[in-house]
């Protein structure tokens, strides 16, 4: 018998347990990215633990959302480390990238929404403008009218 879920070796007792509720959805403790597409929004989750919120930058940029992460130098217990990433996800469509937002947890992980916005399709009706140019003495007079599709006789 192996004490392993899905291929992967167990590190601690507590794994079995942890992976064994994966089905919640939402187990930061794994230390994964995740993007889901779903019906009703466009998610990204990071782990970005290692940089301050003032270290990270969320934006949209020709139909990406674009996530920056850098930070400078720093000493840290193993001796001195600079960090820097830079991730481009495409905005998919039925999402506008101007009601994308983002969120940080207190433990480090970075949550990106984008909401999909229904499409609704519908019938409509343009107005045409028929425009007649006439020469006359006083040069090209234009006149305009009307015309309506359903008015037509």
């Amino acid at each position: 018998m192996s004490l392993s879920i899905a291929d992967k070796p167990l590190i601690f007792a507590d794994d079995i347990v942890l992976r064994s509720i994966d089905w919640l959805g939402n187990y930061p403790w794994r230390h994964e990215n995740l993007v889901r597409n779903e019906k009703e929004k466009f998610e990204i989750t990071l782990v970005v633990k290692d940089f301050t919120p003032k270290e990270i930058s969320v934006k949209t940029a020709d139909g990406y959302i674009v996530v920056e992460g850098k930070h400078e130098e720093k000493q840290d217990e193993y001796g001195y480390i600079a960090r820097q990433f830079m991730r481009r996800y495409l905005v998919p469509e039925g999402c506008r990238p101007e009601d994308v937002k983002s969120t940080l947890s207190p433990d480090g992980i970075l949550t990106i929404t984008a909401p999909r916005n229904p499409v609704v399709k519908q019938n409509t009706v343009c107005k045409v403008n028929l425009v007649n140019q006439f020469a006359g003495s006083h040069g090209v007079i234009e006149t305009s009218q009307s015309a309506h599709p359903d008015k037509q006789k």
